[in-house]
């Protein structure tokens, strides 16, 4: 790998940041949260305060990954350098935010399961940023229904209200959680059917689990 060998190769000093593919990152004001006890899945439940922090626009594309990892293999559901990287286990998420924050010698990270629905609800309190009826999600993601079966560019429907493209379906999102703590997945996927997703959606990852409608966002800190 370009950025850790096995995961744990240091940065190189003398590496220049515009050497590399870029992550547009979207400006997260932070505020209140307040998500329901009927989360889907048992999540945090609560109201909670958000710190201010910048999320990635889009998924990390495969063009992105491999400038970390040359060794990415491009699914043929996603074979575009601009296509959301698909079949990254939570292992190769944590690694490639660890090697950018070294590139970009800012803070890189996964974004937590409250900042990633802080992020997606972009302060609307309804099933999906757009509302509660899955019947009007046609403009906003794609699933199941609409994918025809691959991972199609997020940016091709409407963003959310803070900008961002593919919070719902596109594919799941790798989130961080407590040390020792299983990783869980956000946001539904091109193979999940809109009637099952929302912004509370969330899947455990299973070791071993298929990966395949599986990618991710960063986030930087302050």
């Amino acid at each position: 790998m370009a950025g850790e060998a096995g995961y744990n190769q240091p940065f190189m000093e003398k590496d220049s940041y515009t050497r590399y593919p870029r992550a547009i990152l979207w400006l997260v004001r932070g505020g209140e949260v307040t998500i329901d006890e009927t989360a889907d899945g048992g999540g945090p439940s609560g109201t909670f305060t958000v710190d201010p922090f910048y999320i990635g626009k889009i998924p990390i594309t495969n063009i992105q990954m491999e400038a970390f990892d040359p060794s990415h293999g491009r699914l043929p559901c996603s074979p575009g350098d601009e296509g959301p990287a698909v079949g990254i286990s939570h292992e190769a998420a944590e690694a490639y935010c660890r090697w950018y924050a070294g590139v970009s010698r800012k803070p890189m990270r996964l974004p937590t399961e409250i900042e990633w629905e802080f992020a997606c609800r972009g302060g609307t309190r309804s099933r999906f940023f757009f509302g509660d009826d899955p019947e009007k999600a046609e403009p906003y993601l794609w699933d199941i229904r609409n994918s025809e079966g691959i991972v199609r560019d997020p940016r091709e429907k409407e963003a959310n209200p803070l900008g961002l493209h593919g919070m719902l379906g596109t594919v799941w999102e790798w989130t961080s959680g407590p040390a020792g703590s299983s990783p869980i997945m956000r946001g539904g996927s091109f193979r999940v059917d809109r009637g099952q997703m929302g912004a509370a959606s969330r899947r455990p990852g299973e070791a071993g689990g298929n990966l395949e409608d599986v990618g991710f966002r960063i986030v930087r800190s302050f």
